[in-house]
């Protein structure tokens, strides 16, 4: 990327979700416009930085198990016109920071992390029996084999609950204090929630839906650096986009294939 100012390169650097290395979509779906570009949430980032251990493998080669197999949620995600039913919820609030992951039919899953560095929303679509397996540790008679008594109450700033969905509709639910005490057979549903909510929010690819996006002169992308750019030119023989910002005097250039790598979603 090639920029016309100084400062947007400290702004890119400074974001909290500055990329640690570029990411490429593993297998890319066809290629979409913009109205398939999720918004990008106010005061958003694409990820957050990957520990530093992981740092050296994932830049040799960028694979999280996690994510196998998963695809884009690209549009709506309706099923026969009706919003998809919930399956599974499981929310933590740890001091100043949110955390949350759903599970819908389908195979739907969405995260959303809030916090003073910003706001990360993502969502994808896992295949059915990777699904499955989250269910088979997570279930609603698991759940309900914990005992209030078994779990550190939540207090105040410290507050999660893991609800689960039985095939009627009706949900188990369990509130705890997510750094106090807890049973085994709790820990074994949660552990690999956490797994795929650090996954899902350290990736900038298939839960990006930028990725995969065929840009058209006109176009509104918001930044990692939280401004919004116009997309002015594409340069066909190389795949470079050439993006003007709409508040700040400022040219980039950017590889289509990069995109993602950039951006968050379209300007509302």
């Amino acid at each position: 990327m090639r920029v016309h100012s100084r400062w947007l390169a400290a702004a890119f650097i400074a974001a909290i979700a500055s990329p640690a290395f570029p990411q490429t979509p593993p297998d890319p779906q066809p290629g979409h416009d913009i109205s398939k570009v999720d918004p990008a949430p106010l005061g958003g980032a694409i990820s957050v930085p990957p520990p530093h251990k992981q740092q050296k493998k994932l830049k040799k080669k960028y694979e999280m198990a996690e994510l196998t197999g998963a695809r884009q949620a690209i549009g709506s995600q309706l099923i026969n016109g009706q919003l998809p039913k919930p399956l599974l919820d499981y929310f933590v609030r740890n001091q100043l920071v949110d955390q949350r992951i759903s599970f819908f039919q389908g195979g739907l899953v969405v995260v959303r992390l809030a916090g003073a560095g910003g706001t990360i929303q993502k969502r994808v679509i896992i295949p059915e029996d990777a699904l499955m397996k989250y269910f088979e540790l997570a279930r609603p008679d698991s759940l309900r084999a914990v005992r209030e008594q078994d779990v550190t109450p939540p207090t105040e700033g410290r507050f999660a609950f893991l609800r689960i969905y039985d095939k009627d509709g009706s949900a188990v639910e369990r509130a705890f204090d997510p750094v106090g005490s807890r049973p085994r057979k709790l820990d074994v549903q949660i552990g690999p929630l956490e797994d795929l909510l650090r996954t899902m929010s350290e990736d900038r690819t298939v839960t990006n839906t930028v990725a995969g996006y065929e840009p058209k002169v006109g176009d509104e992308l918001v930044g990692d650096d939280r401004k919004t750019y116009r997309v002015e030119r594409i340069i066909q023989d190389s795949g470079i986009v050439q993006l003007r910002c709409t508040s700040q005097p400022t040219i980039i250039y950017v590889a289509k294939k990069d995109l993602h790598n950039y951006f968050i979603g379209r300007s509302q």
